[in-house]
């Protein structure tokens, strides 16, 4: 199922996963959950520090994985765990173990393995296929999500975890694939700003043109999908009709 969620403001969106974070914590199970980077989630990863929500969170229940990260040191300004760590999981008393950073100091080959066994070990399996309870997602200019790009994409590669490159830096990344993200339970992208009207109406373009996004064609199959997105991401859209 695919849902539209308009916000407002961008702070009315950050307080929704907030308060979906929490919520999931409360489960009498544990709970994995894919982030990405980008500027969205860290303006999530800000507000939650600062707001009563951070301690509301029963964190021991919660597992965080990264849909997709570039291959250099935690301590770059690059490293989306780095960045989650230094703005949030560091001001929270999460168990280390209950985050599952990929290493980007150890060769693409040897940590796209590794991190395919950690996943295939810890998290249920739908249909054969480790399924995370939510992958939050973004979307860039140019329709690429997670770190799969047009035109790179296999939508039917057999593995959970894909090597990745960027298309103008050559920069090397491990990306969730497109059929790892399929069999996630729930599936949301998190839009904010009016530099993301355009490629918004393009996704959801009422014809062929949106198949060259990689955005417009990955879904959960059988769960939920949502785009969230504040009025500057959405007003060409919501100006095309939608």
């Amino acid at each position: 199922m695919w849902e539209i969620k308009v916000f407002d403001e961008d702070r009315e969106l950050l307080e929704f996963i907030a308060e979906q974070l929490l919520a999931y914590s409360l489960k009498s199970d544990p709970v994995h959950i894919a982030l990405s980077g980008g500027s969205t989630p860290k303006a999530l990863f800000q507000f939650i520090a600062k707001s009563d929500i951070r301690d509301a969170v029963e964190w021991a229940n919660l597992h965080f994985w990264w849909g997709d990260e570039r291959m250099v040191p935690d301590s770059d300004a690059d490293s989306n765990y780095g960045e989650a760590k230094r703005l949030l999981f560091d001001l929270t008393d999460i168990p280390a173990e209950n985050l599952h950073p990929i290493n980007g100091t150890l060769a693409l080959e040897s940590e796209l393995a590794r991190i395919d066994e950690e996943s295939q070990a810890a998290l249920d399996t739908l249909h054969g296929w480790p399924s995370f309870d939510w992958v939050m997602l973004g979307v860039g200019e140019d329709g690429h999500t997670a770190s799969l790009f047009p035109d790179q994409v296999d939508y039917n590669a057999d593995t959970c975890w894909v090597p990745a490159s960027h298309p103008e830096t050559g920069q090397a990344r491990i990306s969730l694939s497109a059929e790892a993200i399929g069999h996630a339970q729930r599936v949301s992208y998190l839009v904010i700003g009016a530099q993301k009207a355009e490629i918004v109406v393009k996704v959801f373009a009422d014809d062929d043109s949106a198949d060259e996004y990689p955005a417009a064609n990955i879904y959960s199959f059988e769960g939920d999908t949502e785009w969230l997105l504040d009025t500057n991401a959405a007003k060409l859209f919501m100006a095309d009709g939608g």
